[in-house]
């Protein structure tokens, strides 16, 4: 979902309203909807394809937080734990974006020319402070303004796990709120620091994702009533037209992806089933590498401008983009077991 949204997103029209929020941009996705419904695939991707890291923030949550049930968190050890299970593979995925896109671009020296032109933006990524710099978050691949924000959740879980030990469901759903109305008093922006690229006006994702974990409750046992499923439907789509109800359209996507999920999953079988649960077994590789895998195919489809051309190339894109996950995953784990056998020792020795 987040792959696709990359291809199609960077095509003149539509654009998402995933980092504020205007109604020009809503209203030009159901123009486009209405006078080219050739283009829907391509329209809706671009528009609403961006509410997959809603998915990877509530997953992240609740995954984790069924985890840490069955051992005793520790602070570092989960930081660093976190720090070992991505940083290799965003450091190898740093690697190969500068060969391809060094040799592409500038020759045989182009790599070293990539690291002389990019390595202040490289430097924030790895440092996870890129997001707190105006203008600098979607520097240079744009995808990667997630790395720092994921962490941005590690370093705050194990306190939301302390809220909830205190305070129970009351404790996350305050602050929830407090965050909300916070990003919405804020107009969504800091002294030029958009809060979009934080994990503020997420919480109420992150806080679903802990409170189901807490409660022991399947995702595949989630029964929401008529009214409130109604209710859920009505703040999404008023909060693609509406500024206001505009943040609470994250938690309102994922209450309605759940129940969606729910109805769909469980009818997919055979190759289809294989595929996507290959897809989740490379998604963070697959994550890393399509936001610099798009050209030269996206160049083609936007000159084209067809919308069978554009579903082809980015197609063409997704298998580019599942090999280069594989060959990270293979340098991963050719890379990991000496960091292992090095934390190991580290842990040993302190």
């Amino acid at each position: 979902m987040i792959a696709v949204h990359n291809f199609m997103h960077l095509f003149p029209f539509p654009k998402e309203n995933e980092f504020d929020f205007s109604f020009e941009r809503t209203s030009s996705m159901l123009h486009l909807l209405w006078t080219e419904p050739e283009n829907s695939i391509r329209v809706l991707f671009s528009f609403f394809g961006h509410f997959g890291v809603e998915v990877f923030i509530f997953l992240s949550a609740y995954g984790l937080t069924k985890k840490s049930s069955k051992h005793t968190l520790t602070y570092w050890s989960f930081i660093s734990d976190r720090i070992a299970k991505l940083f290799p593979a965003f450091i190898i995925a740093i690697l190969i974006w500068l060969a391809l896109e060094g040799f592409y671009s500038h020759g045989i020296l182009g790599p070293f020319k990539m690291l002389s032109m990019h390595y202040q933006e490289i430097l924030l990524k790895l440092t996870l402070v890129s997001n707190f710099i105006p203008d600098m978050a979607l520097e240079s691949i744009g995808p990667w303004w997630f790395i720092p924000f994921i962490f941005q959740f590690y370093f705050a879980f194990p306190f939301l796990l302390k809220l909830y030990d205190r305070w129970q469901t009351m404790g996350l759903v305050t602050l929830s709120v407090f965050c909300l109305v916070f990003s919405a008093t804020v107009d969504g922006s800091i002294s030029g620091v958009n809060l979009y690229y934080t994990i503020v006006p997420y919480m109420p994702v992150f806080a679903l994702g802990i409170y189901l974990a807490k409660q022991d409750i399947s995702i595949k046992a989630i029964e929401i009533p008529g009214s409130l499923l109604l209710l859920t439907v009505l703040i999404f789509i008023l909060g693609n037209v509406n500024p206001y109800l505009w943040v609470l359209s994250n938690i309102s996507f994922i209450i309605l992806f759940l129940v969606t999920m729910n109805t769909v999953i469980p009818k997919i079988q055979g190759n289809l089933q294989n595929i996507l649960i290959f897809t989740g077994e490379i998604s963070m590789a697959l994550f890393l590498v399509n936001g610099f895998l798009r050209f030269p195919m996206l160049r083609w489809a936007v000159e084209k401008d067809n919308w069978l051309i554009t579903i082809a190339l980015c197609l063409v894109f997704l298998a580019i983009s599942y090999i280069v996950a594989i060959i990270l995953i293979r340098l991963e784990r050719l890379l990991t077991p000496k960091l292992k056998a090095y934390r190991y020792k580290y842990k040993r020795a302190a």
